[in-house]
């Protein structure tokens, strides 16, 4: 049997690694918000809550007359705004927020950063980007070098950790 969390994870690696077509983007939207629907559960909050969000196509430069699409992600529906750059406005200031710091009050400015620029790469990841095109490869992996591209990182982690100014 199928996890709502499989099928929402399965569906948002499939549409960040390739282009969706205009004509497919209500029926990928569609498909995403019952993917979290089966994911966040089906609580009376989370319709309404999917219902604010779509699969957005953004063309940055069309005031230039560029009408290609750069990015595809999940976003707001009606301004279009991708979550990840909702998520980077939202942390613009580097503060910790004062709810944060009353119930963690351990948490570093460091840590706090470091925390909220990974939540926000993972945002980034689940979107299509034009810049990534060609190495997604529209999905196909190769395990191959998957495995030697995450061996040579957890060396390059290990000589980061044993010396973090010289780690190359």
């Amino acid at each position: 049997m199928a996890s709502g969390k499989q099928i929402l994870l399965s569906l948002l690696s499939e549409y960040s690694q390739k282009k969706t077509t205009k004509q497919q983007l209500e029926k990928v939207t569609n498909r995403i918000k019952s993917g979290l629907l089966l994911h966040g559960s089906t609580a009376k909050f989370m319709w309404p809550t999917v219902e604010e969000l779509t699969w957005v196509e953004q063309r940055p430069d069309i005031e230039q007359g560029d009408d290609e699409v750069k990015k595809q992600g999940l976003g707001l529906k009606d301004s279009e705004l991708l979550l990840s750059d909702l998520f980077g406005l939202i942390t613009e200031s580097e503060e910790i927020p004062e709810n944060i710091k009353e119930i963690y009050p351990e948490i570093t400015n460091e840590a706090y950063k470091a925390g909220t620029h990974i939540i926000w790469s993972l945002l980034k990841a689940l979107e299509w980007s034009k810049t990534y095109e060609d190495v997604e490869n529209s999905g196909k992996l190769d395990v191959s070098e998957k495995e030697r591209f995450l061996k040579n990182y957890e060396r390059k982690l290990v000589e980061y950790r044993n010396d973090p100014e010289d780690y190359s």
